[in-house]
């Protein structure tokens, strides 16, 4: 029962996180507000996260998740409400920002709760994640849908019951983290080394070149998002056909989780990591040469496929190779490396791109992405511990 109500909270999470954020930019814009406002605005969600996620893994090993649940879910509802209350440019930035922290929260605590619930992580992770990405895709329609119908104010309302369901459904959870957190001995022994730098815990292979892989193809997708969009202009394609080739490939990215457990089962995890890393290089290089839309598609879903494995198998691999009362601050260590990465690559190529055109960010990046592969590719004598799991 304890994993169908952490993936039901999981769901609900994601719904209204991808909901939330395109109603408030629309909403700010109708009152007047610009483009560079509202980009403040939306940014202000993943820089707290970047500078909180790993105090917030430490919290969440200490007290445990449940308190850390209620609270990020009380903290998700107040900020919603601050906007129906005083709609101002200040207030979305505390609202959005409050989000932010809310949904890490939410996410550190869920995913320690998947890695301690025991059997087959990469299963567990794989359908987790298939109903985040589930949640991904109705969450911008639903509120969209209902910002356009009924007001601002009964979308917000509406995301509000979702995110009172979710707190409900904490009650539901026998044990939230199968053991007491301040009491046992494991957690006793864990404090007489809390002293040793979340870094120093890096020099396990697996987790460091989880975190890397997980947080370089992180930002590489929103990467994407943010200037295909620009290239296919330049290619003559048109926004409609622009926004159904993304479509697919989140399609593909939805689909290939479908497949996860097998294909870990069959090559390993971090060796499907790496190809992963360079595929996603590849498609980068080879895109800006693409002779037609249909070479476009399948380029994509490749692409789409390739990024769909990342997020889930680079969680995987962290939960695996940490000790279960230090996931909360590894996990916060690993958003902290996504977050970075996520404002880091975008301004980085962004700026090569002013000089050199949209096709250099995408020849750089996957140059940078090629090098990675090769820096965290699986050593010969180095054994997947997946593989062994077989």
């Amino acid at each position: 029962m304890n994993y169908y109500i952490i993936i039901l909270m999981n769901t609900i999470l994601i719904t209204t996180i991808t909901g939330i954020k395109p109603v408030v930019s629309l909403y700010a814009h109708s009152l007047g507000h610009s483009p560079q406002e509202i980009s403040m605005i939306i940014a202000s969600s993943a820089i707290f996260p970047a500078i909180l996620a790993l105090q917030i893994g430490k919290w969440v090993d200490h007290i445990g998740t449940r308190p850390i649940v209620i609270i990020g879910n009380v903290m998700f509802m107040v900020a919603l409400l601050l906007s129906v209350i005083s709609p101002s440019f200040l207030t979305f930035l505390i609202q959005l920002a409050m989000v932010g922290i809310a949904a890490t929260c939410l996410m550190l605590c869920l995913q320690k709760r998947i890695g301690s619930l025991g059997g087959e992580i990469d299963r567990a992770v794989a359908n987790y994640s298939l109903f985040g990405s589930i949640g991904a895709m109705i969450g911008p329609t639903i509120s969209s849908y209902m910002y356009d119908n009924y007001g601002y104010q009964v979308c917000i309302f509406l995301n509000i019951s979702l995110i009172a369901i979710a707190l409900s459904s904490e009650m539901g959870l026998r044990s939230a983290d199968g053991k007491d957190p301040l009491n046992t001995y494991g957690v006793q022994q864990s404090n007489l080394i809390v002293r040793e730098s979340i870094w120093t815990l890096m020099r396990n292979r697996d987790m460091r070149n989880g975190m890397l892989i997980g947080g370089l193809l992180f930002s590489n997708r929103e990467l994407f998002s943010v200037y295909f969009p620009l290239l296919a202009h330049n290619m003559s394609i048109s926004a409609t056909m622009t926004g159904v080739l993304l479509s697919f490939s989140g399609l593909t990215m939805l689909i290939i989780r479908f497949t996860q457990t097998s294909l870990v089962r069959s090559f390993g995890r971090m060796k499907i990591l790496t190809w992963s890393l360079f595929v996603t290089a590849i498609i980068y290089l080879i895109t800006p040469f693409s002779p037609s839309v249909v070479v476009l598609f399948v380029l994509i879903g490749i692409l789409g496929a390739s990024l769909g494995l990342a997020q889930p198998l680079s969680t995987s691999a962290v939960l695996e190779a940490t000790l279960p009362e230090r996931r909360g601050e590894v996990l916060g260590a690993q958003m902290t490396i996504n977050r970075v990465s996520q404002f880091a690559i975008p301004l980085i190529f962004g700026g090569i791109g002013g000089l050199f055109g949209v096709s250099a960010i995408f020849w750089g990046s996957g140059s940078v992405l090629l090098a990675f592969g090769y820096m965290t590719r699986p050593l010969p004598a180095h054994a997947d511990k997946t593989q062994n799991h077989s």
